[in-house]
C-alpha cells in the first residue's frame, strides 16, 4: 500500500460529498472547491467505483451521484 492512499481515498470522499451536495456540479467548480488545478483522475475513479455518473450538455460536463 502506498503512502498517499490515505489521502487519495480522503479528497475522494470530499469530492463524493461535493458532488451529492450540489448535483449537475461541472469540473471547473469541484476543482475550484477542492482547492486541485486538475481532478480528472480522480472523477474518473469515482465513475470507475460507479459512485457517480457524469451527463454531457452540449460542451458542458456535469457530474451527478447515483444515489441523488
Amino acid at each position: 500500500m502506498k503512502t498517499n492512499d490515505g489521502a487519495r481515498e480522503k479528497t475522494l470522499a470530499r469530492m463524493l460529498s461535493l458532488i451529492k451536495k450540489h448535483p449537475g456540479i461541472r469540473p471547473s467548480e469541484l476543482n475550484r472547491l477542492l482547492k486541485r488545478e486538475h481532478s480528472a483522475g480522480l472523477r474518473n475513479a469515482l465513475i470507475r467505483r460507479r459512485f457517480v455518473w457524469k451527463k454531457k450538455v452540449g460542451v458542458a460536463v456535469h457530474y451527478y451521484s447515483k444515489n441523488y
